[in-house]
């Protein structure tokens, strides 16, 4: 079968949606499909961020592969001419969903806007989605459950140290993700500053460049934990999983994830976490079991169960282990992509 795979940005981006596609294409060419990934990286540079010309240049690709099937992750800014003429193609669509975009943004968005994405999904013959709850907000667009597929995305079972002794004394407290508003690193900030008789380090993981003014705000807020708080940056994949084993709690506080891969791949590691109670991290976190929830933006609710982690160390060996047997259920990246191509073969109809 010929796959033309479209994931194409005005940038190119690190994400966590960046990386499941790469997976499953590589997937779908593991089980003898040839895939054509359109890509920030596999079109002209010439046409790299512009919107006019990528989506002629996406048109024209996709015209001349001729696939037998088309898989779209997002892509709004490309898609247009596309979606305009898929009705006279005959290919059928597979769209993938990772989450609807107005989440990264405060205040929601217009009718207009939601009747482009689903004038775009709504193409699809089927609709992949990463969690149930990303599937809630699919079908509020009009799209049927029917068209929708829940396959969540997997994560690396990579080695976890299991001698305490690795982990130090001090706790170590650790947020994962691109320092934005929407992950909300400056509650977690706040949160660490009013806890400053306790013993513990706060490390803040993620790509530093996006929103440089927040990037400042955070830092600057930040400035009272001296000593305790490291910025790191973007991390390889072996020094995050080192960091992992360094720590004793996950403090990611994005008001709303369509997955939660950081999450996951923390309570491999067995990692309480910390978490809001929004999107589809309540589907991997228990409140009170393996980690607490919290509202978007709640310092003090935050504040008390750092303290409670901290304090409690018998706790956090009793969270540990219930977050690793509820990371044990979860999907490897073998999981995923089988059920992946299952799903394109189906839709295409292979």
């Amino acid at each position: 079968m010929r796959i033309s795979f479209v994931m194409l940005g005005l940038k190119d981006h690190s994400t966590g949606g960046y990386y499941f596609n790469l997976k499953m294409s590589k997937a779908l060419s593991s089980a003898g499909h040839d895939v054509d990934v359109i890509h920030f990286s596999t079109i002209p540079e010439k046409l790299q961020g512009s919107r006019i010309r990528g989506s002629f240049y996406v048109l024209n690709r996709v015209l001349k592969y001729k696939p037998d099937l088309l898989v779209v992750s997002k892509s709004y800014s490309f898609m247009a001419p596309l979606r305009i003429i898929l009705p006279f193609l005959r290919c059928p669509v597979l769209y993938l969903v990772h989450h609807l975009e107005w989440h990264d943004r405060t205040g929601g968005t217009s009718s207009i806007r939601k009747m482009i994405v689903r004038w775009f999904l709504s193409s699809g013959r089927k609709v992949w989605v990463n969690s149930r709850s990303t599937a809630a907000d699919v079908t509020s667009l009009g799209i049927p459950e029917n068209r929708l597929r829940v396959i969540p995305p997997g994560f690396d079972r990579f080695s976890v140290e299991t001698d305490t002794l690795i982990r130090n004394l001090s706790v170590n407290i650790l947020s994962v993700g691109t320092l934005c508003s929407r992950k909300d690193q400056l509650t977690l900030v706040r949160a660490c500053a009013l806890l400053k008789d306790r013993d513990f380090h706060l490390f803040i993981l993620g790509d530093d460049t996006v929103d440089r003014d927040y990037i400042a705000e955070v830092r600057q807020e930040a400035d009272s934990l001296g000593a305790r708080v490291t910025f790191m940056g973007h991390l390889s994949t072996a020094e995050l999983y080192g960091m992992y084993n360094q720590s004793h709690i996950l403090a990611n506080l994005s008001h709303w994830e369509g997955y939660g891969i950081a999450v996951a791949e923390a309570m491999w590691a067995g990692l309480p976490v910390i978490a809001v109670d929004a999107g589809a991290v309540p589907e991997l976190v228990t409140h009170g079991d393996n980690g607490f929830l919290i509202a978007p933006g709640d310092v003090k609710s935050c504040t008390e169960y750092l303290k409670l982690l901290i304090d409690n160390g018998t706790l956090r060996e009793e969270m540990s282990k219930r977050a690793r047997e509820r990371a044990l259920e979860l999907f490897s990246w073998d999981d995923t992509g089988r059920e992946f191509v299952n799903l394109a073969e189906e839709t295409s109809g292979c």
